[in-house]
């Protein structure tokens, strides 16, 4: 891409041109927001000190430079942001407006690391202009950020001061090289972030592989802003500043020879356990082509869709609607007359589609995305939107989708102080963090002490394509996703987290693989093993998960019961205090020469027993709700009319919501039916 970069004059956004590049774009032209007032100021988004330099470090660059003045205004100080006159926010629109006008570019260069505030704003402004933000500094670990700057030769100076541990008259002008050490042991003694996050400390880069010709600076001076005993502030004035020609005279291509700058592929290749080996032999490699669809027997008396959703709602402002299809016979149709069914219902409980966490997503055909896509974000386009599943499944008729969605408001009989929050994960820039969300959808959402995370695949976060390797490269990668996700919602929480979910695969041969990986780095938590056609970018596995912040206070259950030659296994987790319990319920056979589907009887044995199992231990006097999806294998015998019909009549003995989707295969030949189930109060 053609990337117009935000240009501070100090090391992230520098490094993270050289990101840029190493990820294969080209940076075509500069942009930075100069302080009005001509001296220091403090803003909430940009770095000021240090503003004299960046026209010579365009000319270094031998690059187009756009500037604009800004008065440094922040009106709009909320972690999200809209529209809002006269705020600093605003000024970079117009910056970046005016270079779209004079410049073909596509994207964006931006330094964030940590600043939610910071990226949500660049994000903003890029979704109005029509361009893609690359933040491939966020979420970085500080030191290794740190250390990897210096590698790549990002000459820096320190030239402002604001924190403990650094003093104006000792610190500034020193190079970042030498100062590290110290940087380093002020981390560990005081909490100093080493990069400088927060304002901490800023930097002017003299030199990189980037520039032709190095910054010299021939005159400054130390400006005391705050005279602090304990946190001095200062910052170094620049006043007569020159050019000076690097020798020998090589072009961008030639200095950044031996610069360890790594492409997209390698931010997933370090980092000890969280590496990924990219196995490029491996008998599965996500470059072959999709395997055309087994001819599965879809035959409407294997699965006969109800029209009506069921929804339930708890007592702590959760409310699950399950089962919403459209009646068209347009997919596109389809899907809006579904949407419009969950926001009549959310509307019956004084609740909109902006309060929804979380959506799935079953459709008849992945190659109808694109089209369905638009329609949901038309109807969900708004900030922070839910997390989000979209698999293929085996309908029996090409317009058929299910969705299923949990949405939560505060209930208007909350009591207590502390009432749950929401906070949403809904990174949109590229980075080597964990993929973006281009879209109308989050990474996570959070309600107090549940996350739910969207599906997961396993896509290069730099690149946004699948990693080379095959299904182990995927597995892992996208478990590494969910895992950063997870600790970037809140920092306590690591994939061990996870208490309940579904594994998709696109091949029966995947469970076993799939099923190690995620034994070895998870704890108890209990997953669903479904084979489905077709996930989303052609991917070979995907993961679609719930987490508690408090999952060591949750119990496991494993037990089952016979019943003639079919067996009926329980996984079960539920809380210490009870409020919340999860179960996988299987149902499968004894005897490997079985022809004939489980009876009718033994269905609703299933059904019964996996209630039952998820009421035990409940001794609240409030009344639990449970949701149920059933998934079915439609290579097996399973009398699904049967079924839904037991559903039905239990809806009218307890609150329950329910789906039942039909799959390629479950997590064994000899499985014919899995019921993923959770019981809330």
């Amino acid at each position: 891409m053609r990337v117009a970069a935000l240009i501070s004059g100090g090391k992230d956004s520098c490094f993270n041109m050289l990101q840029c590049i190493g990820a294969g774009h080209e940076i075509v032209a500069l942009a930075n927001l100069c302080p009005k007032k001509k001296t220091e100021m403090d803003s909430y988004m940009f770095q000021s000190v240090g503003f004299e330099a960046i026209e010579l470090m365009a000319k270094a660059m031998e690059l187009p430079l756009f500037r604009i003045e800004t008065e440094c205004k922040s009106t709009a100080r909320e972690i999200d942001y809209e529209y809002t006159s006269n705020d600093e926010v605003e000024d970079m629109f117009k910056l970046l407006e005016k270079v779209k006008k004079e410049v073909v570019i596509n994207a964006v260069s931006v330094g964030a690391i940590l600043s939610d505030y910071q990226r949500i704003r660049v994000e903003n402004v890029c979704s109005r202009l029509g361009l893609v933000p690359l933040a491939f500094l966020w979420q970085r670990n500080q030191s290794e950020l740190l250390t990897e700057m210096i590698k790549c030769e990002i000459d820096a100076i320190i030239i402002k001061v604001a924190a403990l541990g650094l003093e104006p008259s000792r610190h500034l002008a020193r190079p970042l090289r030498l100062v590290e050490p110290h940087l380093q042991a002020m981390n560990e003694k005081y909490g100093l972030n080493v990069c400088g996050e927060g304002g901490e400390y800023e930097t002017l880069v003299l030199d990189c592989p980037l520039f032709s010709s190095r910054i010299i600076i021939d005159e400054s001076e130390i400006v005391m802003h705050s005279n602090d005993p304990v946190a001095p502030v200062g910052y170094l004035r620049l006043k007569k500043l020159r050019l000076e020609t690097k020798l020998p005279v090589l072009d961008l291509k030639e200095r950044l020879k031996g610069i360890p700058v790594k492409d997209s592929d390698g931010y997933i290749t370090d980092y000890g356990e969280e590496a990924v080996e990219l196995v490029i032999n491996d008998s599965q490699q996500n470059e072959i082509a999709v395997k055309e669809q087994d001819n599965v027997d879809c035959n409407e008396r294997y699965y006969a869709p109800i029209s009506n959703y069921s929804s339930v709602k708890s007592v702590d402002g959760f409310i699950w609607i399950n089962n919403l299809t459209g009646n068209s016979n347009e997919p596109a149709e389809a899907l809006s007359e579904a949407l419009e069914k969950l926001k009549s219902c959310l509307e019956e409980v004084k609740m909109g589609l902006n309060d929804i966490c979380s959506v799935t997503m079953y459709i008849s055909d992945m190659g109808l995305f694109a089209d369905l896509n638009k329609v949901y974000l038309n109807k969900l386009n708004f900030i922070n939107p839910p997390c989000r599943a979209c698999v293929q499944v085996p309908f029996s008729t090409p317009s058929m989708i299910i969705l299923d969605a949990v949405a939560w408001k505060v209930p208007d009989t909350s009591s207590g102080e502390n009432p749950a929050q929401r906070r949403t994960m809904h990174v949109q820039s590229v980075s080597h963090w964990a993929p973006a969300n281009i879209g109308p959808y989050s990474q996570a959402v959070r309600i107090g002490d549940v996350t739910y995370v969207a599906g997961q695949i396993g896509l290069v976060p730099g690149s946004m394509q699948l990693v080379k390797g095959g299904l182990k490269a995927q597995c892992k990668l996208s478990l590494r996703h969910v895992h950063r996700i997870l600790r970037a919602v809140d920092a306590s929480l690591t994939l061990r987290d996870v208490v309940q979910g579904v594994c998709y695969v696109t091949d029966l041969k995947h469970v076993e693989t799939a099923r190690s990986f995620w034994e070895e780095k998870t704890e108890n938590a209990i997953v669903d093993y479904v084979v489905v056609p077709v996930l989303p970018r052609n991917a070979l596995i995907e993961w679609h998960v719930w987490a508690h912040k408090h999952n060591n206070r949750f119990d496991y259950e494993e037990t089952g019961k016979c019943v003639d030659s079919w067996s009926i296994s329980i996984f079960r987790r539920w809380t210490i205090e009870s409020n919340i319990a999860a179960i996988i319920c299987k149902v499968h056979t004894n005897n490997h020469n079985e022809v004939v589907g489980p009876s009718e009887d033994i269905l609703l044995e299933a059904l019964q027993y996996t209630v039952q199992k998820l009421q035990q231990n409940h001794e609240s006097e409030t009344e639990p709700v449970f949701v149920l999806k059933i998934f079915y294998s439609v290579r097996k015998r399973v009398a699904i009319d049967k079924l839904i019909e037991s559903l039905n009549e239990m809806k009218n003995s307890f609150p329950l919501a329910y789906t039942v989707v039909p799959v390629t295969d479950l997590c064994s030949e000899s499985t014919y039916l899995s019921i993923s189930g959770i019981r809330n109060l």
